[in-house]
């Protein structure tokens, strides 16, 4: 029987005490599960890799709000660092999905640019997602999200991007990751799955520290 372990890793604050971080690290590295075919019932949709290869031995995928505090720390200071160390060698490979969640007013409009910056392939997106997540306090106030884009795009990159953001195959798209998540009960964000070569399968709701991920990836890199 396939069965996917998970595991809540606290509230979403990014710093934790050493005790803390070395009980977590303890616990990535000793519980396991197997979900080599996901679970039953489970929505598909295309997967939009921003670092690493298909092929690479360990996979994270991660659902994400733009305008989650917790998301931007996570991003930030460990998904951030993996794409670096881990990614640019193609010992990881890093899955994006957007999860805007209805208690943030202004999550799924950065979600459809974020969707839409997909689009314009992974190096716009990337300077695009940084930008959001960086800059999240001064959108999150008023919703004025092509402030911060203009920070990173040109006006002529500007004007595509929010037309493909108007699409209506953004939204679609929007509405095919928001099931997925559904589908694998994903309720809170960062939520994030990693997936080893041989078809290991941990879930994580909540962030964690770049240096107990990286205890965690290298020991299961060698």
């Amino acid at each position: 029987m396939n069965r996917e372990t998970g595991m809540d890793l606290g509230s979403g604050k990014s710093r934790l005490s050493s005790g803390a971080v070395r009980f977590i690290g303890a616990a990535l590295v000793l519980a396991g599960g197997i979900a080599a075919a996901g679970q039953a019932g489970e929505a598909r949709t295309s997967e939009f890799i921003i670092g690493g290869a298909a092929g690479a031995p360990v996979k994270i995928e991660v659902f994400s709000d733009f305008q989650c505090p917790a998301c931007r720390n996570f991003y930030l200071e460990t998904i951030k660092p993996i794409l670096a160390n881990y990614c640019s060698q193609n010992k990881v490979c890093v899955v994006y999905r957007d999860f805007p969640l209805e208690m943030h007013l202004y999550a799924r409009a950065a979600a459809r640019y974020s969707i839409a910056a997909q689009r314009l392939g992974r190096e716009r997106w990337l300077r695009i997602s940084e930008a959001l997540y960086t800059y999240q306090d001064q959108w999150s106030q008023d919703g004025n999200l092509e402030a911060v884009l203009s920070k990173v795009l040109d006006p002529t990159e500007v004007a595509r991007l929010r037309k493909l953001a108007a699409d209506p195959a953004t939204e679609a798209a929007l509405e095919k990751e928001l099931m997925l998540g559904q589908s694998r009960a994903v309720n809170s964000t960062p939520t994030f799955f990693i997936t080893t070569e041989s078809g290991r399968l941990q879930r994580v709701n909540g962030p964690v520290p770049y240096p107990v991920i990286k205890d965690y990836l290298d020991r299961l890199i060698k």
